[in-house]
């Protein structure tokens, strides 16, 4: 063999030798960012969420992964919005009962409800 042959040979060693041991190191950093990116969703185990943060955990991690978590989304369709209001005289409901009248002033803390207080 010539020189250039044993260089080539050489050379081409070098470049193929490291190359299970950078694939190990690549695959290593890619589980850590896997690892790191469920650590969001974690925060939210239990919960219960709005519908836009819902669907948001849905698109990023996969409905599996939320079912996983026991992550639920608030139903739009309650009969109230299940706190009080106007200092623990009323309460927030989509629409006020018998007896009760839509107090205006305090509404703003029941969101799209009506606080509604006993006459």
């Amino acid at each position: 063999m010539n020189r250039k042959a044993i260089l080539c040979v050489l050379y081409t060693t070098l470049l193929i030798i490291p190359a299970p041991i950078l694939g190990r190191i690549v695959a290593k950093k890619e589980e850590e960012k896997r690892q790191a990116a469920l650590l969001p969703i974690a925060a939210y185990a239990g919960m219960t969420v709005s519908l836009p943060v819902f669907l948001a955990l849905v698109a990023a991690y996969g409905v599996w992964t939320v079912a996983s978590y026991h992550i639920r989304s608030r139903s739009r369709s309650s009969s109230h919005d299940s706190h009080n209001c106007a200092n623990n005289r009323g309460w927030c409901r989509p629409k006020c009962f018998r007896g009760e009248y839509h107090h205006r002033y305090h509404s703003s803390t029941c969101g799209s409800y009506k606080c509604c207080i006993y006459k």
